[in-house]
């Protein structure tokens, strides 16, 4: 009998230290040694402009990749980077992007007004005293994991509004490829620096940002709408709302919806509209990472930069829908914050995601890359958006809200969706129609149809 017991308590250990160590073994798991062992901004450690990173030499620079990027050259998942010219990746030399005079000044002006307080409703951190600009231009302890997140959420440049289409094409694991194409709009209706526009719309009160995305094909769904209302309350929850063209209305989302996907592709709502109250940062480290910059200018934001991403001819059968191909793309070793967004309390335990990793550039506090893990702990959703520096208001700049190539890549279904962004307006130059009052609101899904 005490043989028995002891030959079953054995085989009991066993299960558990294999179930163990396959867990520990998932390539997918995370793994917080990974953004550790970055290479940090202040080492004297680089890349030569000029390098080539290929298959065969890419352990060299592992530390200045995000985890998916490392993922793809060691060649185990649905995603890989093949040995091919088009996967190769060229340095070129780090650049500067400074932001519209406007929205310099409005920091210079602002800076050190805004505060953040303990806020009851989410156990968060929510701004008190922001006007405009970037809120915390130097984040420094206290709360520095906080803003920094608040710094990305909206102490980014963006005109009133912008406007661009994009086409989209989405690949299963199958490596089917579905087209989609869509029409954008971004509109920032509260604390803006965009003359001669008011800081805050009167007809948008307490509004921060809004984004809308009116699918246009297939014909089948023509019309459906999705739009995204963020208010200046980071404690309170994005309103979602959708235009059903087949109902001639439009239909509040629940909250819920946040972990849904947007018009069928691979990026969900919280993916653009979160809210930093929710979440409890904790900063990584400040690294040194590799960014792709769109280097073709003279095609960017135009329908011919499609060719300058993988799988941008609509076919199928690729690696790697949507990466960006060396002939059209310098790769910069860029400063980023690497901060960890852990939800909070009141988002539960069945929110989407359980760690997401902001790597967050503290020139334009553009979002470089976002990896999310799933509930389990396990890389599930992957977003890049790449753009080009482009002419503006008199400067060579880059336009944080606006994408050339917006990629999302889901990880454990194998599943990418890959939007390139072209034929942008800014402001007085966006078509009448996207510009009359109210548009931004819910109340204005009723002129989709128009």
């Amino acid at each position: 009998m005490k043989r028995s017991l002891c030959l079953v308590t054995i085989s009991m250990l066993l299960a558990l230290t294999t179930a163990a160590s396959a867990q520990q073994a998932d390539p997918l798991q995370y793994n917080p040694q990974v953004y550790a062992r970055m290479v940090d901004a202040s080492s004297p450690e680089t890349i030569a402009p000029g390098t080539k990173i290929t298959v065969h030499n890419w352990t060299r620079y592992k530390n200045y990749f995000p985890f998916f990027i490392q993922l793809g050259f060691q060649g185990q998942q649905h995603f890989r980077i093949i040995d091919s010219p088009e996967y190769a990746i060229e340095v070129g030399p780090t650049e500067v992007y400074p932001p519209p005079e406007a929205f310099r000044k409005d920091t210079e002006k602002y800076a050190g007004q805004t505060r953040l307080v303990p806020d009851a409703a989410t156990g968060g951190l929510n701004w008190v005293g922001y006007k405009a600009g970037t809120p915390f231009p130097n984040p420094a302890e206290p709360d520095k994991a906080a803003k920094i997140v608040y710094n990305a959420w909206a102490g980014y440049y963006q005109p009133f509004v912008l406007h661009e289409v994009s086409d989209n094409w989405l690949t299963d694991r199958f490596n089917n490829v579905f087209y989609e194409y869509t029409d954008n709009a971004f509109y920032r209706v509260g604390h803006l620096s965009d003359p001669p526009y008011p800081m805050n719309a009167p007809d948008a009160p307490g509004g921060l940002i809004v984004n809308r995305f009116i699918e246009m094909v297939p014909e089948q769904a023509k019309y459906t709408t999705a739009l995204e209302v963020e208010t200046q309350d980071a404690a309170h929850l994005t309103e979602d709302y959708v235009f059903l063209p087949s109902l001639r209305r439009s239909l509040r989302l629940s909250s819920a919806a946040r972990c849904s996907p947007i018009l069928g592709t691979d990026f969900v709502a919280d993916d653009s509209d979160w809210k930093p109250a929710f979440f409890r940062p904790e900063l990584i480290g400040e690294k040194k990472v590799l960014v792709p910059i769109f280097s073709q200018e003279k095609i960017a934001y135009t329908r011919g930069a499609l060719e300058g991403y993988v799988g941008g001819d609509l076919k199928p059968g690729q690696a790697f829908p949507g990466w960006p191909k060396a002939e059209y793309h310098k790769w910069q070793v860029r400063k980023a914050y690497v901060v960890n967004l852990k939800a909070g309390p009141v988002l539960g335990r069945g929110y989407c995601y359980s760690e997401r990793i902001f790597f967050v550039d503290p020139e334009s506090w553009r979002t470089l890359y976002a990896e999310n893990y799933d509930r389990n702990g396990k890389l599930y959703h992957i977003i890049l958006s790449t753009v080009a520096p482009m002419m503006y208001q008199g400067q060579r700049t880059i336009q944080p809200r606006s994408y050339l190539g917006a990629m999302g890549w889901d990880f454990q279904n194998d599943h990418a969706t890959s939007s390139m962004g072209y034929d942008i307006t800014i402001d007085q130059d966006v078509p009448a129609q996207y510009r009359y009052p109210g548009v931004y609101t819910p109340a204005g899904l009723a002129q989709v149809m128009k």
